[in-house]
């Protein structure tokens, strides 16, 4: 295969990213979107193990009235889940494999990406574990710190300075700090999930196997240039807001229709709704899932050129 012409390493600006995201796209679509059917199809799932179970269990709870029947089904579908979610992490961390392979130009067929993951695939979920668990606890921790100062604002306005809540300057002032909190949490959020935003290709192409290794070599390859990942990171969400939108607003009309009334018709239109924005929502994901790791292969590859350099060429 002759050498591609991808050059993300100038400048690792979101415009280089995007260009050669999409390119990288358009150039090995099928293969990607293989990878990425075969991702959303074990993320489908994850949600028929749960029907299937709550069902079981709803079954044999009739017939014996007793929870204790339900224990092994349980224990089902929390086996069930766990490898669903295993092979869905690591067919995400194969289209990271694939794009970057092509980046250094070693291009990967998709069997041998897989072959090569498989041994790593709990890995991959205990990788996914512990990001969504760290960004939980940043979560836990920066709106605790920020509800306490937004209560200090409420309480100096109203207590110290003897205003009411319908006061132009306290509903100014309080509203002023929700709004500050609320965008200091994103911006919190985004600088620490920023640093983990590479981790699943130091165990894709690397040779560590370790979740906590691949977190810590992220953490040091993003440390170099956060600023600028965290301006890709938030382009890039912002960029698939709308596609994410197409799923999630079905599901929301259907979900206020349902709660709002007890029509036969509403409901069944709220239930019909609510279906066509979770279809929506995996069709999005089939073709948002390729794009977003191809991003996060790109700014690794860019990132371990600048601090490695050497080996790694275009």
């Amino acid at each position: 295969m002759a050498k591609n012409n991808y050059d993300p390493v100038g400048t690792l600006s979101v415009g280089n990213v995007v260009t050669t995201s999409i390119t990288l796209y358009k150039s090995n679509f099928k293969r990607y979107f293989q990878v990425s059917l075969r991702a959303t199809g074990w993320l489908l799932a994850i949600v028929l193990v749960i029907l299937v179970a709550a069902s079981a269990g709803g079954v044999l709870y009739g017939i014996t009235n007793s929870w204790l029947v339900t224990i092994p089904v349980a224990i089902g579908l929390v086996v069930g889940t766990l490898y669903c979610s295993a092979k869905y992490a690591t067919n995400r961390a194969v289209i990271c494999r694939l794009a970057y392979q092509e980046l250094i130009d070693e291009p990967e067929t998709v069997a041998v990406a897989t072959q090569k993951l498989l041994p790593r695939t709990w890995g991959f979920l205990r990788l996914a574990w512990l990001i969504t668990l760290y960004i939980c606890l940043v979560a836990i921790v920066a709106c605790t710190v920020l509800t306490i100062v937004v209560l200090t604002v409420t309480a100096i306005l109203v207590d110290g300075l003897k205003l009411t809540v319908e006061n132009p300057i306290a509903f100014v002032g309080i509203g002023l700090a929700g709004v500050g909190a609320f965008v200091a949490l994103i911006a919190i959020l985004i600088r620490y999930y920023a640093y983990w935003f590479v981790a699943e290709l130091p165990l894709a192409v690397e040779q560590t196997k370790s979740a906590n290794a691949s977190i810590a070599r992220s953490k040091q390859l993003i440390s170099v240039a956060v600023g600028r990942v965290i301006l890709i990171v938030t382009i890039a969400f912002l960029m698939m807001i709308p596609i994410n939108t197409l799923g999630n607003a079905p599901s929301l009309i259907g979900q206020t229709m349902l709660s709002a009334s007890t029509d036969a018709a509403t409901q069944a239109i709220g239930g019909a709704l609510m279906l066509g924005g979770f279809v929506l929502n995996l069709l999005s994901e089939l073709f948002i899932m390729p794009f977003w790791q191809i991003i996060k292969s790109i700014v690794y590859y860019d990132l371990r050129n600048r601090r490695e350099g050497g080996d790694l060429t275009i």
